[in-house]
């Protein structure tokens, strides 16, 4: 089954998201080392509990598929966006500020789902109890894909009208793993009360970069992008920031697979005497491949070429009581995925440069709203952690909708 996860997209500074100040700044620095990780999950309609069975392949029991059911009202979308990676930037000047260099390696996951609610009753519980009923799926979709990036590029800092600016920008080399994208449209399913037969109308379309799963160090495609940051910061006044996340392109030239079917007919059984060749459109090979070659009359093998993920992020916060206090927004817009916006409302408030402790509200296209913590430690001078989560209030909670994840970067300061 599908569920995702939600992230914002990290700036490309290794600083605490939610209060702007370079852990660097009072420093004579030369390189700065981050690994971080981030993964938040959510969806408007499945629950925690349900998303455990179904990733423990567990027994799915009845009761389980009607609570679903029953929280279902429109489509239901689920989702998920992880980003795993370790950064480095280098001080091109050997001062703290002016330019310096960025290198960063980084794992994407995205995930996005959007199933009609006649669709999922289908996957959940099959036609037959649904049996002089139309069930229909007017737009439903499957969107996966996952690659890896090797991105370097220079960041500058300088000071205007008393003001600091701040620009990254970087390139990046992708290599794909999968894509795969599943489109349905005006389809419905027609049950025969007697099930004698079904009337189907389908219309829907596919991509796939392989028909097989590759695994995270395997290379399906390969393609470039770029990512790029400005922030403006009046000191202990006020911050802005805005900066755009891949983009760019992967070309797929695995065993790559697209296909589309748009049809209308009325289906009454089998009869699979295929040695006669009286059925000669079904496989003796019942394999996915074969499959989709069936299912998808309109097919093709041709390589192809996809558009990343993009993600655009916009803050904004205003420091109190000079800088012991920063409220703030990060908005972020990703204009290819169902689930497409996402907002975090906070307050930091920062002791002495040591310590930061952030509530946070979220709020983002799965309509829930969610609480939670992030903390900054300064432990020595060169080293500095940042962990979080916004999903305290429903993580633990097995009947909540899904909402779960956080974020953790660990920066070493030389």
């Amino acid at each position: 089954m599908i569920m995702l996860v939600q992230v914002v997209v990290g700036q490309m500074n290794f600083q605490y998201p939610y209060f702007p100040k370079d852990v660097a700044d009072s420093s004579n620095w030369n390189w700065q080392v981050s690994p971080f990780f981030n993964q938040q999950a959510g969806s408007n309609t499945f629950t925690n509990e349900f998303f455990r069975v179904i990733n423990k392949s567990e027994f799915l029991s009845s009761e389980l598929i009607d609570k679903q059911i029953d929280n279902m009202s429109g489509s239901s979308l689920s989702g998920q966006i992880t980003n795993i990676g370790l950064g480095l930037k280098i001080n091109a000047q050997k001062n703290p500020g002016k330019s310096y260099v960025n290198i960063t390696f980084e794992h994407q996951h995205y995930l996005d789902a959007s199933l009609d609610d006649d669709l999922v009753k289908l996957l959940l519980k099959g036609n037959k109890p649904y049996a002089g009923q139309t069930l229909r799926a007017p737009n439903s979709s499957y969107y996966n894909v996952y690659f890896n990036q090797l991105k370097a590029g220079l960041g500058h800092r300088f000071l205007k009208n008393d003001a600091v600016h701040e620009i990254n920008w970087m390139l990046g080399f992708n290599i794909g793993q999968n894509h795969n994208n599943l489109e349905v449209h005006n389809s419905s399913l027609f049950t025969e009360p007697e099930g004698d037969y079904l009337d189907v109308t389908a219309s829907m379309n596919i991509e796939l970069s392989d028909t097989a799963w590759a695994e995270v160090y395997e290379a399906n495609g390969y393609g470039f992008s770029a990512d790029l940051e400005y922030t403006y910061t009046k000191p202990e006044k006020f911050h802005v920031g805005i900066s755009f996340k891949n983009l760019g392109m992967i070309f797929w030239n695995g065993n790559t697979f697209s296909g589309e079917r748009d049809t209308s007919f009325v289906f009454s059984g089998l009869n699979n005497d295929t040695i006669s060749g009286e059925n000669e459109n079904i496989p003796n090979d019942f394999s996915y491949d074969n499959l989709r070659r069936l299912l998808f009359t309109s097919s093709s093998t041709e390589n192809f070429s996809t558009t990343l993920p993009i993600g655009m992020r916009f803050t904004l916060g205003k420091y109190l009581a000079g800088d012991k206090f920063f409220l703030g927004v990060n908005s972020t817009y990703y204009p290819m995925l169902v689930a497409n916006y996402d907002f975090e409302f906070f307050a930091t408030w920062n002791y002495r440069g040591i310590l930061y402790l952030t509530p946070i509200v979220g709020y983002s296209s799965y309509a829930n709203v969610n609480l939670g913590l992030g903390v900054g430690v300064k432990i020595v001078d060169e080293l500095h952690l940042h962990i979080g989560s916004r999903y305290l209030n429903s993580m633990f909670n097995q009947d909540a909708k899904i909402g779960s994840g956080g974020f953790a970067r660990l920066t070493l300061v030389l």
